[in-house]
């Protein structure tokens, strides 16, 4: 037999306490209808005991095949199963109509089989059930109002006895207390799920700062012998470990350039770190934009002159009040960015300007430029356009990931525009005043 996979769903060996669960829940079920059944005799109450014995009878058979099938573990005892709940929705629809058709106080029985359909199942079989009992009852209502079923008393007909009364608070606690109960359990296991979840979240918060602690200080100690490496390639330029020839200056220079750009990368992921763990203090202090335009100029000038690519500056001498250190990491980044992906001769304009109390700096590029649907892509850390940039272009995409933590960290933003082809420009506006007292923001987010 053929079922969805939502019901297949409830064959795997942890979910078999739920359909032991239902079972029992059947059982129930059946004590209900007895009650009723009894009832109707006891207290005349209602002139449909045999159909009310029937219906216990059969519900009562099937409910026990499917026992002895769990049990047993016979193969098709889910399919029992399936068979058993839609038992359940005949059982309830036929109650009703014996107590009233359409209009029947019995109708919230349907609410107990959804109650324990949602706490034993899954949403495709609760939602598969609800469907089965609304055409059920649809059934039911037109097959009574065409005339194919003969309209049946209620359980209020003729005068108010005791039995009624009796049998009217067994049946409220019977329609109130089930669902109440299993809606308990579903709140309770989904609290606790909750916790865990919480529990859970925390330890991974907790890991994560860990992990970027020691990020920070893994790349903290990889400054000094990169620092040493630097050193003597300077040392063997200069001739003091002997004579050096053209070729020997030039390889000296070739492992300076690399030190250089591995010592940017460490510097780039040891700022990113520190701000993922909120390490990163911000202090606003006097900036002299033309002058600290020229120094990441003169800082970079080395990456520009390998692809002879032209760096033109058009910066007003103008005074901010941001932190200078990390103004000039974002400006570093940024021309770092633009030269990486501007082909050979190509040109990288740097513009800036102060408007009240904001102050922008562009970085322009007449690079490869970059697709409208990656301008979100590219601010996320060690990613590129695609592999094939990467591998092409190098790099592990840390750069914009931490010039767009840095604007947000001096309280400003950074926005790109680009035309596939024709290059790239990326905006960061700041604020051209700040608090002249130095902060520590939080910004592990």
């Amino acid at each position: 037999m053929w079922l969805p996979p939502f019901v297949e769903e409830l064959r795997r060996e942890e979910n078999r306490p739920k359909l032991w669960a239902g079972i029992w829940t059947g059982y129930l079920i059946v004590i209900g209808f007895a009650l009723l059944a009894g009832a109707a005799v006891l207290f005349e109450i209602s002139p449909y005991a045999g159909p009310f014995a029937l219906i216990v009878a059969v519900k009562l058979t099937i409910n026990t095949i499917c026992l002895v099938a769990m049990a047993r573990r016979w193969k098709f005892a889910l399919e029992l199963m399936t068979l058993n709940i839609t038992a359940d929705v005949f059982c309830m629809t036929a109650g009703i109509y014996y107590t009233g058709g359409p209009g029947s106080q019995l109708i919230a029985v349907y609410v107990i089989e959804v109650a324990v359909m949602a706490l034993l199942s899954n949403l495709g079989t609760t939602l598969m059930t609800s469907a089965g009992i609304l055409a059920c009852y649809g059934t039911m209502c037109v097959l009574v109002w065409n005339g194919t079923l003969a309209p049946t008393e209620s359980l209020a007909a003729g005068p108010m006895r005791g039995g009624h009364i009796v049998l009217y608070m067994v049946f409220a606690a019977f329609a109130i207390g089930v669902p109440t109960v299993f809606t308990s359990m579903i709140m309770a296991k989904l609290h606790d799920r909750e916790l865990k979840l919480e529990a859970r979240t925390a330890e991974l918060i907790e890991a994560g700062k860990q992990k970027s602690v020691f990020l920070a200080s893994v790349t903290h100690e990889l400054r000094n012998p990169i620092h040493g490496v630097q050193g003597m390639a300077e040392l063997i330029a200069s001739g003091v470990y002997g004579p050096v020839g053209e070729k020997q200056r030039e390889a000296a220079a070739t492992i300076k350039r690399s030190a250089q750009s591995l010592l940017h990368l460490i510097d780039d992921l040891l700022a990113l770190v520190r701000a993922d763990v909120g390490r990163l203090e911000v202090v606003a202090k006097p900036v002299e934009l033309h002058e600290l335009v020229e120094q990441v100029m003169g800082s970079v000038q080395w990456m520009l002159a390998t692809k002879k690519l032209t760096l033109v500056a058009d910066v007003p001498t103008a005074t901010v009040e941001t932190d200078r250190r990390l103004l000039g990491h974002i400006l570093v980044n940024l021309v770092a960015n633009a030269a990486k992906f501007t082909p050979e001769k190509g040109e990288v304009r740097v513009r800036a300007k102060v408007i009240g109390d904001r102050f922008t700096v562009a970085v322009e590029d007449t690079g490869i430029g970059i697709p409208d649907d990656k301008f979100q892509e590219i601010f996320e850390a060690f990613k590129q356009l695609d592999a094939g940039d990467e591998r092409r272009y190098g790099g592990v995409g840390l750069g914009l990931a931490l010039v767009k933590r840095l604007c947000d960290l001096l309280g400003g933003t950074i926005k790109v525009h680009s035309v596939v082809n024709k290059g790239s420009t990326f905006t960061v506006e700041l604020p051209a005043v700040a608090p002249a007292v130095a902060r520590e923001l939080d910004v592990a987010s």
